[in-house]
């Protein structure tokens, strides 16, 4: 195996003096402040790119929504973010393959914006289509949600294989003391690019919002889905240009010359056998079961109650300033004991999402009759939103932060990876089963009333929004929200989670450097099995 002995690699870390094989053109291994910011700088920009395409496929759902899809397939666009949960497949290319002439990181980089920007402005035209029109056209004909999920699902893709890159780029970028500070990156970019494609575009597309708040005569957009997507194509080739000019990868020192992609894959099968790993890896795909109704029905069940899109775009940017500002204030904290910052996270975005069932079930009362609700509605919806996005902010950039401090720097990009593809499938398997089970477990009728007299019609609540039930001239009474059932019993479990939990995910926080390290042994013997199943 190439690189740096595991005691030599684990000695230089555990001393802070990790700064060699870093884009650092100062060869004493001395980083100056202006080359951090620098750096920085370039981590916030790619990540805010990273976020645009995935706050567009966030703003997808609500227009989907509108335009009645069911739990069903919404379930199923939801799938659109599982490349982020499988990169670790592809991953060890990204590592080990790569152009010298070009750089280790740039050569996936560069390709991938690009093709990411041309996908965006030729598709343009044809994701309007799908959706059944522009989202300031009258739909006349269903969405085609298998066709745009397969090309969000491509865009996704896209952008996993970015996230690899920029995660081992930023192992390397940055100065060992201050590589903590690549989740802070992470986070604001990441939150800024989402915010623009998601709220941005969610405001500036909407009628009501444009004449509510900027003063423009009824009727008037400002953005059309095409033309965002296509100004957003244009943003990726100019700057993925300007990083590909201007900003130089530094030659790999012969001794940190990564592992080979067997060597690499070798190196991913034996992280699975070490024990600290293991207890991450519970950790990771239980912690957000307790939030999945909050995080992926929620939304939808204030749309469902009467929150016009205008109203949810005019409370996002306070949104925003938190996941632009607090990652920030709280990384001095984070950096140093990242876990401990995870455990206040847990129980206070448990009690949000608590707190969150009780603002959407008054939602349906405040827009009754097309009503406009009162500032003790929308101070209360404030309130608990601005608490959910800061518990939220709390728990992703404290496991960055942790991912990014035991992560192998000799495959950065793979650990990280690795790590990170844990935290994402334990994201979104809860999320798309709540989605999933939402109808299932709602108790409804189709019911007529005439002359006081109720008839219940043959027709079904769960289809299409309610919407048949609508046609067929009745009106869809809930028994029993399956929203309300999912909320009670994940806050049971997240109960549950949490005391059971908390000694366990602090005792991962205290494990040595050398826990999270794969020894040559252990690759060797991985190498050798797979080599011997080739035979």
């Amino acid at each position: 195996m190439k690189g740096p002995s595991i005691a030599q690699l684990q000695s230089r870390m555990e001393q802070g003096a990790v700064t060699k094989g870093t884009d650092n053109p100062n060869p004493s291994g001395e980083v100056s402040v202006w080359e951090e910011r620098m750096s920085m700088g370039l981590l916030l920009l790619l990540y805010t790119l990273q976020g645009i395409p995935m706050g567009l496929c966030g703003s997808i759902p609500l227009i989907l929504k509108e335009r009645g899809a069911t739990y069903e397939g919404l379930s199923l666009f939801s799938l659109v973010s599982l490349p982020f949960s499988l990169k670790l497949l592809w991953a060890p290319f990204v590592d080990s393959c790569y152009l010298k002439s070009l750089g280790r990181r740039k050569t996936w980089l560069v390709p991938v914006q690009l093709l990411t920007g041309l996908v965006m402005i030729v598709g343009a035209p044809t994701v309007g289509t799908w959706l059944g029109g522009d989202v300031t056209e009258t739909h006349t004909t269903k969405p085609h949600i298998e066709y745009l999920t397969a090309f969000f699902f491509g865009l996704y893709f896209l952008m996993a294989t970015q996230d690899i890159a920029v995660d081992g780029w930023a192992l390397t970028m940055l100065s060992r003391e201050n590589v903590g500070y690549a989740s802070t990156c992470n986070s604001i970019g990441q939150s800024f690019g989402y915010f623009l494609a998601n709220q941005g575009f969610t405001a500036l597309s909407d009628a009501t919002w444009c004449h509510r708040h900027l003063g423009f005569p009824t009727g008037t957009i400002l953005l059309t889905l095409e033309n965002f997507m296509s100004a957003s194509g244009w943003v990726f080739i100019v700057l993925t240009f300007l990083v590909w000019v201007f900003k130089v990868e530094k030659p790999i020192d012969p001794e940190d010359e990564p592992e080979g992609l067997v060597e690499t894959y070798a190196h991913v099968v034996s992280m699975f056998r070490l024990k600290a790993i293991q207890q991450i890896f519970f950790i990771l795909v239980t912690c957000k079961i307790p939030f999945a109704p909050a995080d992926s029905v929620s939304g939808f069940k204030l749309q469902e109650y009467g929150m016009p899109k205008a109203d949810i775009a005019t409370i996002s940017p306070v949104l925003l300033v938190i996941g632009l500002f607090l990652p920030a204030l709280v990384a001095p904290v984070v950096t140093t004991r990242p876990l401990e910052v995870f455990m206040w996270g847990m129980p206070m975005k448990l009690a949000t999402s608590a707190l969150g069932w009780v603002v959407v079930q008054s939602t349906k009362s405040a827009y009754a009759g097309g009503a406009e609700p009162g500032m003790l509605y929308f101070s209360s919806l404030l309130g608990v939103m601005i608490l959910h996005e800061v518990a939220g902010t709390l728990i992703f950039i404290s496991l960055m932060t942790f991912f990014n401090k035991v992560s192998d720097p000799n495959i950065g990009g793979t650990y990280m990876t690795f790590l990170n593809t844990i935290s994402n499938l334990g994201s979104k398997w809860p999320n798309s089963v709540a989605l999933w089970f939402q109808p299932k477990l709602t108790v409804a009728s189709c019911e007529l009333t005439l002359e006081g007299v109720v008839s219940v019609l043959g027709v079904s609540c769960a289809a299409d929004g309610g919407s048949a039930c609508v046609t067929a001239g009745g009106s869809c009474h809930t028994y029993l929200d399956g929203f309300t059932v999912q909320t009670v019993v994940c806050i049971l479990f997240g109960v549950l989670w949490i005391v059971s939990l908390k000694d366990m995910v602090l005792r991962v926080q205290s494990l040595p450097f050398r826990d999270w390290m794969v020894t040559k042994a252990s690759i060797s013997s991985s190498t050798r099995g797979s080599s011997s199943l080739s035979d």
